[in-house]
């Protein structure tokens, strides 16, 4: 049954029990359409209402989604800044529920340091009206605090009461962000502020400096800023640079060079305030600043860098002329050696023959009468004059005594210049004191008296090239010290002398003396009081690392005009083996036993002296190079001694010693290298590894003859022991 033939039985039924008027037909159709339309307009209204009710849902999810879920916070405020309203963005953010911030007050959430800036900006909103925003510091309920940004408004409620509207941003990664960057500015500023090199910046109008650091404002000199921002790189250059180019126009094409490559590296000459000119190196580099260009200049003062390059320089100089002495000194004993035995040889002969001759002379006086010995020798008979005979000795005598001297010089420049190796031995600290002095002595002969005073030391562990070029050293900075023109007024002393386990060697002058701020630096390596172009700064550097190498120390005491000491102190040697360079220290008396000795050396002059030196007792067989000693030794190997020269053109002495270790190592141990002072640092390293003696030209005859000796009698032993 429809509804309305429904709802009008049911009305007919309740008329009829309430004793209602029957209706006709026909009222009852009307009844009936009434009701139709009734329910027709109720169910549209019902339509409406459920439309109505998806709108007010959607339109709560939309509220949800604009307010609750904003990425910003939303509070409501009383006028006492008591939370009425918050959104989910909100408590989020201060990691609370809603329900534990609605009614609480907001400075509860705010940090201490902020409460002052909150009270402030939320009364002056509330007395003005106008719109507020700041940033501050919320607690959140874990404890932890964020950055937020605050904007408030007022308005009113529902009720019309005023309320503070809030919106609050979480700005905890723009904090951090700017933090950062702050720091990284910071950091930048103290790297642009710090920076050894000029740091400046160039605009394009005039390309005038638009910043420069500290560091550009001393090395030009600016007074301040300002100053040195009015002006360009040409006004701090001289009007001409190394190179004959006028400085502006100069400075104009190293512009246009950075602006065309991106970066242009020049060097420079520029000009202080106070006129001083100075080297530098200057990286040009293009900007792009805001759509604008601009140039970067990094610009190094190299003043230092010069200096220290001329030392190094002369430094290296000195090491080739080193070099070049060791060579010279080389070429020098091989000659030497054997002027100074034909010397030696005239210096001990001429005596006898000047008797010989004398007695020749008065026997023939004696029979032929002076008139007829003088007719017969003609102008030659003043030669057989006793006066000019001793003439000639004392010539024959000085001149042995210059050559003796040559060979005292050349053995000095020997131990200084040889390429050591890095072995030390028991040195005779006393022996390189000396050969400092002797090198040093045309030095100091012109401004003071040489003063050498050694006591009896014992060796130390240590390398006797290396001592001396500590002595010397020392020698030549004493007397540097001190002008010329009162030699007799003036004095350089060396003394040696031994305390418990330690030599000291002492090296005082009367100079002009070193004053206290410059004493504290002598140490440092390029630091010199000396004139430019007199000394390179490393001398006493170098010193100090050589005894600090040989576990000793060196001290200075000066007083500024009376004069300077060092001290070296050295530790006793203790354990070191000799030095197979040092043939003294090798000889040892022994008898004289005929012997066989081969003698190889490329200078034949040596050779004929040689053999004529050790002629009288021995029996000397000499060839001129390596090769003719092979080839000799595989037919003949019966030689007691073999004097070898270490280096020579083509098989040196080292590989003739290789080769004799391979095929007689018997004869390898009857080896006495010999050499002329100068070699490779291989050849000295070879030497040493072996084992075998070195002698050094030229030869001292005595000390030769005794060696052989010795060496033969060795030799000689049933065991062929070595000593």
């Amino acid at each position: 049954m429809p509804n309305s033939a429904r709802i009008a039985e049911d009305a007919r039924l309740r008329a009829a029990e309430e004793g209602a008027i029957t209706l006709s037909p026909e009222a009852v159709r009307l009844v009936l359409h009434d009701l139709r339309v009734h329910q027709t307009e109720l169910e549209l209204q019902n339509h409406e209402l459920r439309r109505t009710q998806e709108d007010l849902e959607a339109s709560r999810a939309r509220y949800f989604d604009l307010y609750d879920l904003a990425p910003i916070g939303y509070f409501t405020l009383s006028p006492a800044g008591v939370i009425q309203e918050a959104n989910l963005t909100a408590a989020v953010l201060l990691g609370l529920p809603r329900s534990a911030l609605v009614q609480q007050s907001l400075t509860r959430f705010i940090a201490p340091e902020d409460q002052d800036i909150y009270y402030r900006r939320r009364k002056e909103l509330m007395e003005t009206g106008e719109r507020q925003a700041w940033d501050l510091r919320l607690v959140r309920g874990d404890g932890e605090r964020c950055w937020v940004r605050f904007k408030a408004t007022v308005g009113e409620d529902a009720s019309g009461e005023l309320v503070c509207r809030a919106v609050v941003s979480d700005i905890r990664a723009q904090r951090r962000a700017e933090d950062t960057l702050r720091a990284s500015e910071a950091r930048h500023r103290i790297l642009f502020e710090k920076s050894q090199d000029a740091l400046m910046t160039l605009a394009p109008a005039n390309w005038r400096f638009t910043s420069g650091n500290s560091t550009a404002l001393a090395m030009f000199g600016a007074l301040d800023l300002a100053e040195f921002l009015s002006h360009t790189p040409s006004d701090y250059s001289p009007p001409l640079q190394p190179d004959g180019l006028v400085s502006s126009d100069k400075s104009a094409q190293m512009i246009d060079a950075a602006l065309r490559e991106g970066s242009h590296f020049y060097e420079w000459t520029y000009q202080r305030r106070s006129g001083e000119s100075f080297p530098a190196t200057v990286l040009l580099t293009r900007l792009e600043i805001d759509g604008e260009r601009m140039l970067q200049a990094t610009v190094r003062d190299e003043t230092e860098v010069k200096r220290l390059q001329a030392m190094l320089g002369q430094a290296d100089r000195l090491a080739s002329m080193g070099t070049l002495a060791a060579g010279v000194a080389h070429e020098i004993n091989n000659p030497l050696a054997y002027v100074l035995h034909n010397i030696e040889t005239l210096a001990t002969d001429l005596p006898r023959l000047s008797v010989a001759v004398e007695r020749c002379v008065d026997a023939l006086r004696v029979n032929l009468g002076d008139a007829a010995l003088a007719t017969a020798l003609g102008e030659e008979a003043a030669l057989l004059q006793p006066a000019m005979l001793k003439d000639m000795v004392e010539l024959a005598t000085d001149a042995l005594s210059g050559t003796q001297r040559i060979r005292t010089i050349s053995r000095a420049i020997s131990t200084f210049s040889h390429m050591e190796s890095t072995k030390r031995f028991r040195v005779d600290v006393n022996h390189a004191v000396q050969s400092a002095a002797t090198m040093a002595l045309t030095s100091i002969k012109f401004r003071a008296k040489l003063v050498v005073s050694l006591g009896e030391v014992p060796a130390v562990w240590a390398s006797e090239g290396k001592l001396s070029q500590v002595f010397l050293n020392l020698l030549m900075n004493a007397a540097q010290a001190i002008d010329e023109g009162n030699v007799q007024g003036n004095k350089v002393a060396i003394r040696s002398w031994v305390e418990a386990d330690d030599v000291f060697v002492e090296v005082e002058d009367t100079g002009r003396g070193i004053a206290h701020e410059a004493l504290q630096r002598i140490f440092e390596p390029f630091f010199t009081t000396k004139a430019r172009g007199v000394g390179s700064g490393l001398g006493l550097s170098i010193c100090r690392n050589i005894i600090d190498e040989f576990g000793g120390d060196i001290r200075v005491s000066s007083e500024v005009g009376t004069g300077t000491r060092f001290v070296v102190r050295l530790p006793v040697g203790a354990g070191a083996s000799c030095p197979p360079s040092s043939p003294a220290a090798e000889v040892a008396a022994g008898l004289l036993v005929r012997g066989r000795i081969l003698v190889v050396d490329d200078e034949p002059p040596i050779l004929a002296m040689t053999a004529q030196m050790l002629g009288s007792v021995h029996e000397v067989v000499c060839v001129a190079s390596g090769e003719a000693a092979c080839s000799l030794l595989t037919r003949d190997s019966a030689f007691d001694v073999i004097l070898c020269d270490l280096m020579m053109p083509g098989m040196t002495g080292m590989e003739l010693h290789q080769w004799l270790r391979i095929n007689h190592p018997v004869l390898a141990e009857r080896v006495v290298f010999v050499t002329g002072g100068a070699g490779t640092l291989q050849a000295s390293d070879y030497t040493l590894r072996v084992g075998n003696l070195r002698l050094e030209k030229p030869y001292d005859t005595a000390n030769l003859k005794r060696l052989i000796a010795q060496r033969v009698a060795l030799a000689k032993r049933p065991s062929g022991a070595r000593e």
